[in-house]
């Protein structure tokens, strides 16, 4: 498959606005920091949750560990000088993340379906949703590596990542009262519509040119 020059516009343009990238990671870096310190400790210090979790810690651990392996690895998968000075490295590490995906995601189906309540069952669906969707997208980014298509294989690591990082995005608004005054239905609606940007707002970026000016 040949690589579009759109697509090799758009490497051009981050390559040349270094200071964009650089601006995203720093405010994904803040928002993931948000959600540690004022949803997932508060949470943490729970008694009736903490005990929950004792009971399913060979679930939980690691569902945990692969999340937070993913959500590590994958900004470095992204360092161009990383892979240009040592591709090896970035292909062990690539690897690590597509095993964590498929570790954390099968477990994030499991763990929402745990407790068996008939009442969290828009909450299931949800997760079967965006672990179905971080999954999928994470098997395009590995196929595409080891078939190099490397432009492919770039563009399928950014939408893996952003599903990757929407666990952070369902939840950085929670200190926002507001934000909380919703049903279960509502929660899980949330759920699917971010899964949904994280795809749909990559793509509009990688398209931008084709969206925005006309073919000479």
């Amino acid at each position: 498959m040949p690589i579009t020059s759109a697509s090799r516009e758009g490497s051009a343009r981050l390559t040349q606005r270094p200071w964009l990238k650089r601006a995203l990671w720093i405010m994904m870096a803040a928002m993931t920091l948000s959600v540690i310190f004022y949803s997932e400790v508060p949470l943490l210090r729970q008694r009736t949750e903490r005990a929950y979790l004792g009971t399913i810690q060979w679930l939980i651990i690691p569902h945990i560990l692969g999340g937070i392996t993913a959500l590590l690895s994958g900004p470095l998968q992204f360092s161009s000088r990383l892979r240009r000075r040592n591709p090896k490295f970035h292909r062990v590490l690539g690897r690590v993340y597509v095993l964590s995906v498929f570790a954390a995601a099968p477990l994030a189906v499991v763990l929402s379906n745990h407790r068996h309540d008939p009442r969290a069952i828009y909450f299931v669906a949800a997760n079967i949703v965006q672990a179905g969707t971080w999954f999928l997208v994470t098997v395009a980014a590995f196929l595409t590596a080891r078939n190099r298509h490397f432009q492919q294989h770039r563009e399928w690591m950014v939408r893996s990542y952003a599903v990757t990082f929407t666990f952070v995005g369902t939840r950085v608004l929670q200190p926002v009262p507001a934000w909380n005054r919703h049903s279960e239905a509502g929660f899980a609606m949330e759920i699917i519509v971010i899964t949904f940007m994280a795809i749909l707002i990559p793509d509009i970026a990688f398209h931008w040119r084709e969206l925005t000016a006309r073919r000479q």
